[in-house]
């Protein structure tokens, strides 16, 4: 038995795990990473990060590093089909999950975290607070940070009433192929939309085509399609639309899965956050979001109360649940709205996409989300 009892464990190195651990070490906290693979690695897939995440990254000392290995659009630009409705200016930084990780671990390390790789949870004793991994190692921690996903093992064990992750009723292809586009890229159609943007200042572009369809599709990201089969999908777009494809080395289709978020983001000594705590589908791009702002709260919290677990437990899911949840309602709103088939529902979807600040008042009351403020707010909680 590895004696870290000193130590807040955190499975899973993927978003919300690392985000917390970089959080945690700068308030001087010991922290240990479980990742069950022998690489911190992510898909080739892209990501938008939006203000409310954007300036946390900021607190951790990340931001300059990030926007430096990313794309920084001026514009979004929103489409029926080929025809352009609206151009609005936007916030985010575009890149790939890939950077994001290597930059917050590279944080990380640099602020004398630890990290044991090929490390896949097994089990957790909770009296004890010891965590058992497939590699026959144990290790004695004081609280547990389960970050391991959408089909967290922590949550269907210790949160079973929960339900297990569900098919969303959509699907979707993805890619990263190159494109001259400088703007992020949103075309509606029938039962689908698409979504482009550049991931770096390489002409580097993602590209992702959802699809509403009741046949799911495997939901892990590592599952190869066709071109031609992508192309019969989103039939009903000219080909432009995705020419990024043509460059692309690899096109993948997953089905996309949600899970309602846990009613309890804790049980004792553990603490869900990130997907584990509340997987959303990704029609207002805040998955990651959401996971930085859980990591950086538990942090944040647990500062402001002079490292109490168990009250800043009870005050991170008064403040979380709240926030997790409007972001879940919100998005699989979008979801219907991107992929409307009534004709007259399409062309008031249209019209209002293109003569209302619609689209800018939804973000805007995600965007302005000050965290850092909702924190020193928690004491009214108690």
């Amino acid at each position: 038995m590895a004696d870290f009892s000193s130590h807040v464990g955190i499975i899973g190195g993927g978003i919300a795990g690392l985000t917390a651990g970089c959080a945690l070490r700068l308030q001087g906290i010991k922290t240990i990473v479980f990742e069950r693979g022998n690489e911190i690695s992510e898909y080739g897939a892209g990501i938008s990060i939006s203000p409310n995440a954007l300036n946390l990254l900021e607190k951790l000392g990340i931001k300059d590093d990030f926007i430096k290995s990313s794309f920084v659009p001026k514009y979004a630009a929103f489409n029926y089909l080929n025809t352009k409705l609206r151009t609005l200016d936007t916030q985010v930084i575009t890149s790939s999950r890939q950077n994001l990780i290597q930059v917050i671990y590279k944080r990380y390390i640099e602020l004398g975290g630890e990290i044991a790789f090929e490390h896949e949870y097994k089990n957790l004793n909770q009296d004890a607070c010891t965590i058992s991994f497939t590699n026959g190692n144990n290790y004695s921690v004081k609280h547990v940070l389960a970050c391991d996903g959408i089909r967290s093992s922590i949550r269907q064990q210790y949160f079973p009433s929960s339900g297990a992750p569900v098919y969303s009723g959509y699907s979707a292809w993805r890619g990263i192929g190159l494109s001259n586009s400088k703007e992020v890229q949103f075309y509606f159609g029938s039962k689908s939309h698409i979504v482009s943007y550049p991931i770096d200042n390489n002409g580097r572009t993602s590209f992702v085509g959802v699809i509403k369809t009741k046949q799911s599709a495997h939901d892990s990201w590592k599952t190869k399609g066709s071109k031609a089969a992508l192309l019969e999908d989103l039939k009903d777009y000219d080909s432009s639309v995705f020419s990024m494809i043509d460059s692309s080395t690899d096109l993948y289709k997953w089905g996309i899965y949600e899970r309602p978020p846990a009613k309890s983001m804790y049980s004792k000594n553990i603490t869900l956050l990130g997907d584990a705590a509340h997987p959303m589908v990704p029609f207002l791009g805040q998955g990651g979001c959401m996971a930085i702002e859980d990591g950086y709260a538990f942090a944040g919290l647990l500062k402001k109360l002079n490292g109490d677990f168990e009250t800043t437990q009870v005050l991170y899911q008064k403040l979380r649940l709240k926030r997790n949840n409007k972001i879940y309602v919100s998005s699989k709103m979008q979801g219907k709205l991107n992929h409307m088939e009534n004709a007259l529902l399409v062309f008031l979807r249209n019209l209002m996409l293109k003569y209302t600040p619609i689209i800018s008042m939804r973000l805007k009351g995600i965007w302005d989300y000050d965290l850092e403020a909702e924190i020193k707010k928690t004491k009214g909680f108690i």
